[in-house]
């Protein structure tokens, strides 16, 4: 614990939006695999959750970029 509080908070804020972004991730795909929308219904999440795939598999390989 000897890093200064700036340090620790901005790790803390990094955790948080991780959290964050799981969740809306996982949300956005049970959502997908729900079987019990009707057609319309499906299309439009089947949509939203392909672009949150996109976006997720492209943040994740900028940061891995960025880590290195």
């Amino acid at each position: 614990m000897n890093k200064p509080l700036s340090t620790r908070m901005g790790e803390l804020f990094a955790h948080v939006q991780d959290l964050i972004d799981t969740m809306i991730h996982t949300a956005i795909k049970r959502v997908d695999e729900n079987d019990k929308l009707d057609k319309r219904t499906g299309k439009i999440v089947g949509f939203i959750a392909r672009i949150g795939d996109a976006y997720f598999n492209k943040y994740k390989d900028i940061k891995s970029d960025d880590s290195k």
